[in-house]
């Protein structure tokens, strides 16, 4: 009897250690992937400011949002197709890198903000906070999937208002918006980062980077608006 439940034990702690290992290469799966996004967002962006294709950005701000959110799309819808998931996921990177040129070029051609320290400064911030709400959920362990629903209202608030603002063009409500969207979506590294922790079974690795660099890249916009980056 007591060799059955040695066995048995044993049993468990390989198919515990199985587990472990398996999560543990799922999240260097995600954040490999998030640092690739990265990079190929940067390459969008480098590419778009040093050619053409910035004023072309610039000229048709609608259409260049639509392929983004078109980008988007197709690449959350291609997460569970092993071939296609990372290529989508890295256009869409690229193509918001390239969206987010024209904003980034001239604040570091001085036609808006304080120049291009404005840029290093909003990054430096960004990876700070990012970096440091990532490590609160790696050490505390907590889960914020609790956070979700909350989150999911306060970006529909945010995005209503938005679209309200284009209307009213309000500079102290743009400001407003500003902070409020650092704070929500240092809500949302919480609750994605918890969710790629916790539950890797639920979540293809490269949606959970493209979550990610969602809250990276609007944490990053929204800060640059906050430290001038959009007002004269």
């Amino acid at each position: 009897m007591n060799s059955i439940n040695n066995q048995s034990f044993e049993f468990s702690g390989d198919a515990l250690q199985s587990v472990g290992q398996a999560r543990l290469a799922y999240v260097r799966k995600v954040y490999s992937f998030f640092g690739l996004g990265l990079l190929m967002a940067a390459a969008g962006t480098l590419i778009s400011m040093n050619t053409s294709i910035v004023f072309l950005v610039a000229e048709h701000p609608i259409i260049s949002l639509i392929v983004m959110i078109g980008a988007v799309i197709l690449a959350s819808a291609s997460a569970k197709h092993p071939s296609r998931a990372l290529p989508t996921m890295l256009l869409f990177t690229f193509i918001s890198g390239a969206t987010i040129s024209p904003t980034l070029y001239a604040i570091a051609n001085g036609y808006i903000g304080t120049g291009v320290g404005l840029i290093y400064n909003a990054l430096f911030l960004t990876i700070l906070i990012f970096g440091g709400l990532t490590a609160y959920v790696f050490i505390s362990k907590k889960d914020f999937s609790f956070m979700g629903a909350s989150l999911t209202v306060g970006l529909f608030m945010v995005i209503g208002v938005s679209i309200v603002n284009m209307f009213v063009e309000s500079s102290t409500l743009d400001l407003a918006l500003s902070v409020i969207t650092v704070i929500l979506f240092s809500g949302f590294v919480l609750y994605d980062t918890s969710r790629i922790l916790k539950r890797s079974h639920e979540i293809p690795p490269t949606l959970g980077a493209l979550s990610l660099y969602l809250d990276f890249l609007n944490i990053f916009m929204a800060l640059l608006n906050i430290m001038g980056g959009r007002r004269d």
